[in-house]
């Protein structure tokens, strides 16, 4: 019966000792637990991280939010817009040129004036052959007749080739003239690095036509583009006396900087100031992006909130576009970045990470 008794005792302990095991063990995981919901709502979720870029609308307008972390790794940039004034643009037509004319005239041009000059040595040098041999004959040297006459023959052929060499160089200036004018003709008759630089591509050449009713005179300096791709300055040459056969109207050559896409027969719109003084703002060229055609700029509405806003480019200017409504004086667009913005509102828009603010 001790026995008995003894054992018992010691299943009561391990029954005893495993229960505050247990009980041990759930202490713990529930301080775990407890030591996890700190700072937690009431409802027991976890508290949302702000979202480091979201898109709401205003009256229609889509307003991008991005946190200051998010602009500089984004490499967002400003500019603020001071008051500018320009004048009235009117837009004309232009076609890119192809110089290939040029060229070959260039070559023939060279090729001629290397014919003249070797018949100028070839006659000097028969020149003074028959005057040694007409003091021969004269002086009643041993010379006959005969060959005085055959060497005067072949000055009077090589006089010949002279002259029409000289002719052809002349006709063939004359031509050029003709069809590009003075100053582009003396440039390849010459040689000049005006010359070298549109043959190298490094300057492209433009015919600009302006209608015969205008009343004003080709400016010195314009501007031309192919609208939403290329545009650059370009300055005056001189009349072009050939006419564009679509329009009618007086023709001017404009040489403009070498660019990718103004190709021989390109189409490009000039645009020539005419007009009186208009004040606006100018938008970076770095600061517009296309889409579907159209023209877009960044304004900054707040240190954290961009709206994407249409421009007019029919007032292209150096480095930018010259605008007169929807900007002011002071205002902040987007110069660098602009196209990681308009990524992030199209990826934003498409997976409908907009909220609405119109009602």
């Amino acid at each position: 019966m001790k026995r008995t008794s003894k054992s018992g005792r010691n299943g009561s302990l391990a029954i005893l000792i495993a229960a505050l095991g247990v009980l041990a063990c759930m202490g713990a995981c529930q301080n775990r637990v407890d030591k996890d919901d700190e700072g937690k709502p009431a409802g027991g979720t976890s508290p949302a991280t702000p979202p480091a870029a979201k898109i709401s609308f205003e009256n229609g307008q889509a307003i991008l939010t991005l946190d200051q972390q998010t602009q500089r790794r984004m490499g967002i940039e400003f500019s603020t817009l001071p008051p500018t004034v320009t004048r009235t643009q009117v837009a004309a037509p232009a076609v890119v040129l192809s110089v290939q004319e040029l060229a070959t005239f260039r070559n023939g041009y060279i090729a001629t004036q290397s014919q003249i000059e070797k018949d100028r040595v070839d006659t000097e040098v028969a020149r003074k052959e028959y005057s040694r041999l007409k003091m021969l004959f004269d002086n009643n040297q041993n010379i006959s007749e005969k060959t005085l006459q055959s060497a005067e023959g072949s000055l009077r052929l090589l006089e010949v080739d002279q002259r029409t060499a000289e002719q052809q160089l002349n006709l063939q200036a004359s031509v050029t003239q003709q069809q590009w004018g003075n100053v582009v003709a003396k440039w390849a008759m010459d040689g000049s690095p005006e010359l070298e630089r549109l043959l190298g591509m490094r300057e492209t050449l433009l015919q600009v036509t302006l209608p015969f009713e205008q009343s004003y005179n080709a400016p010195r300096t314009i501007f031309v583009e192919i609208p939403g791709r290329s545009r650059s300055e370009a300055t005056l040459i001189s009349s072009f006396p050939r006419v564009d056969p679509r329009i009618q109207g007086g023709s001017f050559l404009y040489v403009s900087p070498g660019q990718p896409d103004f190709t021989p027969g390109v189409n490009l719109l000039a645009h020539i100031a005419v007009g009186n003084s208009m004040r606006g703002v100018i938008i970076p060229a770095s600061a517009v992006v296309w889409s579907e055609g159209k023209a877009w700029t960044y304004l900054q509405t707040a240190p954290d909130q961009f709206s994407r806003r249409e421009i007019t480019t029919d007032v292209p200017v150096n480095d930018g576009y010259f605008v007169t409504v929807g900007f002011t004086a002071g205002s902040k667009v987007v110069r660098r970045g602009a196209q990681s913005l308009f990524s992030e509102e199209s990826l934003l828009q498409g997976y409908g990470g907009g909220t609405s603010d119109e009602n």
